[in-house]
């Protein structure tokens, strides 16, 4: 196996692996909803990390600043989705509806997560070029590397269920997920909070 691949599976694999809005949106879903509606949100997150990573290949054929402007215009719709996972967090607490399956799609909301997470957005702009050749991109490499991201967004996400869903069976389950449903809806709200510092600065960039 190239040396190139190696290093971005362990890169990729460090990325996925960090705490972050997809990692949060997982054990949230581990927490609130059944096993198969939680796969559902995984396979959703792996199906949205190969939409951005085509949309990055694509952006590499043009000018750098049109990349600039797709995560200025990701960073704003991204804040206003993540106030809105903040919210929906302490709505589940309010009307206690663990593991209630009514209007909840995760895999769309998977592909959501993914498409509008600044740690997923940020690889894929700074650091997914450097495994390419942005003079003559061949279409083999990136599909392979967003495969590559893709099958360790699976694998670490399916870990995460695994660890969760052991730890729930030595607690209290409903509060423990009421806890963690608080915590889940400061950290949406940070996240989207630190979208908007972010949206703000690079308009002053992009601008000047």
């Amino acid at each position: 196996m190239n040396t190139y691949l190696i290093s971005f599976f362990i890169l990729s694999l460090i990325t996925v692996s960090s705490p972050g809005p997809a990692i949060l949106f997982t054990v949230q879903n581990t927490l609130n909803h059944k096993l198969s509606e939680t796969f559902r949100g995984i396979l959703g997150v792996a199906t949205g990390i190969l939409f951005i990573a085509t949309l990055a290949t694509i952006l590499l054929v043009f000018a750098a600043n049109v990349m600039d402007f797709a995560f200025l215009i990701t960073s704003v719709i991204g804040s206003l989705y993540f106030f809105y996972l903040s919210f929906s967090s302490l709505q589940k607490i309010a009307k206690n509806d663990l593991k209630n399956e009514s209007r909840h799609n995760s895999f769309l909301s998977g592909i959501l997560i993914s498409l509008l997470n600044p740690k997923a957005l940020a690889f894929f702009i700074f650091i997914f070029p450097l495994y390419l050749d942005t003079k003559a991109i061949n279409y083999q490499r990136p599909i392979l590397l967003s495969l590559i991201f893709s099958t360790n967004v699976i694998i670490v996400h399916s870990l995460y269920v695994c660890t969760f869903r052991h730890l729930a069976k030595s607690i209290d389950l409903q509060k423990f997920t009421q806890t963690f449903n608080k915590v889940s809806a400061l950290l949406f709200f940070i996240f989207g909070i630190l979208l908007i510092k972010q949206t703000l600065d690079n308009t002053s960039n992009l601008f000047t």
